[in-house]
C-alpha cells in the first residue's frame, strides 16, 4: 500500500462539539484548506471514506435466529433494539455476518444516528466531495494496526485531544467500544491547573516529561495520578465485563496504544506495570510504504491511525 498524500489541521474550538459538526462554514473551510495544502501528491479525486464520531456510534456483535431473507432486517431490528438507547426509525444500521449455525446467525452490528450521519453528509458535500462509505472509528483503527491474530484478545486504546477510544478484538471481530474518561487536552489542562502554567507550557511540559520518572523529577507521574488511576480503573472494568458478558471471550492478551496521545512519554510502561498485560505502542505506517514526496514524520504518524484505515479500505473497495 502506497502513501501519496498527507496532511492534518487543528481543529479550532467551536467547529466541532462531541463529534458533532457546529460551524458548518468553518468545517467546509478547514476541509478544503487540509485538501489544497497536502503533502506529497495533489489530491484532485473527490471520493471519500469518512469517519463517524465514536462518541455518537454504537457496534454491538448479536445473535438472531435464522429467517427467511426478507425477515432478515426485521429480527436484527427487533434484536438491536434491546442494545441500543434509540428507535429504530432514529438511526442507520449496517451489519456484518460473524459465524452461522442451523438455528443462528452471529452479527457483528454498527449503528448511529440519522442526524449525525445526515450532517457529515450534507457537510463533505459542501466540501466537494462524494461519500463511498462512512465508519466507525475502531473499525478504521483495527484495519490498521491488527496486521495477525494472536492467542487472546486484543485491546486497542486511541488517546485523542478530545476524547480517548477503547475497541476490544476478538474472534477476529470488533466484539464492543468504549469511551474513556482521559484526553489530551484533559491532561494538558491538568497540568496547567496544578503547575500554575498557561497552555502551551503546559503542552511542552506533557511533550518533555510525560510519565518518565527520570525526567523533570517524576512531577508529571504524580500529577496525573489521578487520570491515570481513572484510565486503568475504566480498562480493568471493560475487560470484565468482556468476559462476563460475551460468547467465548478469550482474556486480553496484548494492548496497543495509538493516537497522538500514545506519543506521551513512558505511558506504555506505566500502564504495563499496573495491568500486568503486554502493551505496546501501535505502528500505523507498518503497511504503508511512504513516496518521497510523502513521508509522515515519525513522531506524527500515531495522529494518522485512523486516517490511514481509512485509506486502506478505499484502496482495497477502489473507489
Amino acid at each position: 500500500m502506497y502513501l501519496e498524500s498527507f496532511n492534518q489541521l487543528a481543529i479550532t474550538e467551536g467547529i466541532i462539539s462531541d463529534g458533532q459538526i457546529i460551524d458548518n462554514t468553518k468545517f467546509v473551510s478547514a476541509i478544503t484548506t487540509l485538501l489544497k495544502k497536502a503533502h506529497g501528491k495533489p489530491i484532485k479525486d473527490r471520493m471519500v471514506v469518512s469517519v463517524l464520531p465514536e462518541s455518537n456510534t454504537f457496534i454491538k456483535v448479536i445473535t438472531v435466529p435464522v429467517v427467511e431473507e426478507k425477515k432478515f432486517p426485521e429480527a436484527i431490528n427487533e434484536e438491536i433494539e434491546k442494545h441500543i438507547p434509540l428507535e429504530i426509525d432514529e438511526i442507520y444500521l449496517d451489519w456484518q455476518p460473524l459465524k452461522k449455525t442451523t438455528s443462528a446467525t452471529r452479527l457483528l452490528v454498527g449503528a448511529a444516528p440519522k442526524q449525525i450521519v445526515d450532517n457529515y453528509v450534507v457537510a463533505l458535500d459542501a466540501c466537494g466531495l462524494t461519500i463511498s462509505a462512512l465508519e466507525i472509528e475502531a473499525a478504521a483503527i483495527i484495519r490498521t494496526l491488527i496486521t495477525k491474530e494472536t492467542n487472546g484478545a486484543t485491546m486497542l486504546i486511541d488517546f485523542g485531544a478530545m476524547r480517548t477510544g477503547l475497541a476490544l478484538y476478538d474472534h477476529g471481530s470488533i466484539q464492543l467500544t468504549v469511551s474513556l474518561p482521559i484526553s489530551g487536552n484533559r491532561i494538558t489542562k491538568t497540568i496547567a491547573q496544578k503547575l500554575n502554567l498557561d497552555w502551551d507550557k503546559a503542552e511542552k511540559a506533557k511533550i518533555v516529561c510525560g510519565l518518565d520518572p527520570q525526567k523533570c523529577e517524576g512531577a508529571l507521574l504524580k500529577i496525573l495520578v489521578e487520570n491515570i488511576n481513572s484510565l486503568i480503573t475504566e480498562i480493568k472494568k471493560t475487560a470484565t465485563f468482556y468476559q462476563a458478558n460475551f460468547e467465548n471471550p478469550r482474556p486480553v492478551s496484548e494492548i496497543i496504544l495509538c493516537g497522538g496521545g500514545a506519543n506521551f512519554s513512558s505511558i506504555d510502561e506505566v500502564l504495563s506495570e499496573q495491568l500486568k498485560v503486554a502493551i505496546k505502542i501501535g505502528n500505523p505506517l507498518e503497511n504503508v510504504v511512504m513516496r518521497n514526496r510523502a513521508q509522515i514524520p515519525a513522531k506524527e504518524a500515531l495522529s494518522y491511525t485512523t486516517a490511514i484505515g481509512l485509506a486502506i479500505r478505499a484502496a482495497q473497495n477502489k473507489i
